[in-house]
């Protein structure tokens, strides 16, 4: 697996304001993901951040709202601390979907997770063509602007 898709930063998180109404952490953790909405093919998105609920997405294509949507992500070994790159299929729900401002047509997604799997080896290498066939197809390089922190 190509070391780009390891994580390019791992905050400490964004001060707690007092109208913020997230139970979880979010981490800006940036890193590619296979997505797609069920029943539809697979696409290459970029996580802007990460949390133990969902996952705040940019991709080339909007999502319906409550949308069922099923997402991997590889996670680094330099994040888990396990020997080899961890591979998750999650589950989940669109929560909302905005176009990103000055992204020359990308459009952010929230997703809220409602189930994940740990990918067993075997699993895992079926989804290591998909993700070389799209990275070789992609258009290029998903540019994500900052997202304001709601206060």
């Amino acid at each position: 697996m190509d070391s780009s898709w390891s994580t390019k930063r791992l905050s400490s998180g964004s001060p707690i304001h007092s109208g913020e109404r997230r139970k979880n952490r979010r981490f800006d953790l940036h890193f590619l993901a296979l997505m797609r909405a069920l029943g539809d093919s697979w696409a290459v998105g970029e996580t802007a951040d990460v949390s133990a609920a969902g996952t705040f997405f940019v991709l080339d294509r909007p999502l319906l709202l409550s949308t069922p949507i099923e997402y991997v992500l590889t996670f680094p070994p330099d994040l888990t601390k396990a020997p080899k790159p961890l591979r998750v299929w999650f589950f989940g729900n669109v929560l909302r979907c905005e176009r990103v401002p000055d992204s020359n047509g990308s459009f952010g997604s929230a997703v809220r997770n409602v189930n994940h799997r740990y990918l067993n080896p075997e699993l895992s290498a079926s989804f290591n063509a998909i993700e070389q066939k799209l990275s070789a197809t992609s258009s290029g390089a998903i540019t994500i602007q900052p997202r304001k922190t709601r206060t």
